[in-house]
């Protein structure tokens, strides 16, 4: 008897010391842990997501997880939406769409800035109604989509402060790409100097400063941010080339020099401007206060 009951007793209480299901890292708008979208759908919400932040400045994301454990959805939700701050600081404009894919359970998490935008009930609305019948045929990502778009258009009645031109995310983006690219532009010139060094000329600073424009074209820079550069890029190897000649060194002697110390020195600065372009989403620090609904399938 004294068994039976240390044994309930470990069914009831074994649950309380569980670990909880971890938050996953925030990397992009859509996170998706189930395999459950292809890629074309998941690029196709992740794009939909982004350019409507970029219009009216509010973040919106997808997560879809397997389960979230013995921890009701409610509670999952709302460590998740406080470790990520979705939404921009004291706009509170942020709104997650969890999906725990194996408890058949979903959830609007809704930023407080959103709470008069997206009701309680509209919240349910949208699930019951437009999300649920989708997720009982197995269409998930009609599903997503469909409810996204919903919520999307009651964001889009809220009167909300403009967005930045550049978002963060955007900037930091930007910010590495351009980085990347002013070390391109040294990694031009040294490969120009290196391989061209007994015949350099103006001529080689100019195919040197077109490479640079084709390689800021790849990275998408338009031609009035790239010009200042390429413009700046093509004086500075004149300058060199013509202290060259007037130094009465041989062309030759001093490229294999200048050049080759240079290119060690900034070997090194663009191998680290590289590790830092990658691609990365980040919470604008809004904050949530438990508004928002839940359903099941």
């Amino acid at each position: 008897m004294k068994r039976i009951f240390l044994l309930l007793l470990c069914l009831c209480i074994g649950p309380l010391f569980a670990d909880p299901i971890p938050i996953p890292k925030l990397e992009h708008r859509v996170t998706d842990l189930t395999g459950t979208l292809t890629s074309e759908q998941t690029d196709s919400l992740e794009s939909k997501l982004k350019a409507f932040e970029k219009r009216k400045g509010s973040q919106v994301v997808i997560v879809m997880i397997p389960t979230t454990g013995e921890e009701p959805i409610e509670d999952y939700s709302i460590r998740l939406a406080e470790e990520w701050k979705i939404g921009r600081k004291k706009i509170g404009d942020g709104f997650i769409f969890l999906i725990a894919k194996d408890d058949r359970k979903m959830r609007f998490e809704v930023g407080t800035g959103l709470e008069g935008a997206v009701t309680d009930f509209s919240s349910k609305r949208i699930q019951t109604e437009f999300v649920r019948p989708l997720f009982k045929e197995g269409k998930y990502f009609e599903g997503i989509e469909t409810g996204i778009d919903k919520v999307i258009g009651l964001i889009d009645g809220e009167t909300l402060p403009e967005p930045e031109t550049h978002t963060g995310y955007e900037s930091s983006e930007e910010e590495d790409n351009f980085g990347y690219y002013i070390g391109a532009l040294v990694v031009i010139g040294i490969l120009a100097g290196i391989f061209l060094r007994k015949m350099f000329s103006i001529l080689q600073a100019g195919a040197a400063t077109y490479a640079g424009y084709w390689f800021g074209g790849i990275l998408g820079f338009s031609l009035e941010t790239m010009l200042p550069l390429l413009v700046i890029f093509f004086v500075l190897l004149c300058i060199i080339y013509i202290a060259a000649k007037s130094s009465g060194g041989s062309g030759g002697n001093w490229s294999s020099g200048s050049w080759s110390s240079w290119s060690s020195g900034s070997s090194d600065w663009s191998s680290s401007s590289s590790d830092s372009s990658s691609d990365s989403f980040s919470g604008g620090g809004g904050d949530f206060s438990g508004g928002g609904s839940s359903s099941d399938w």
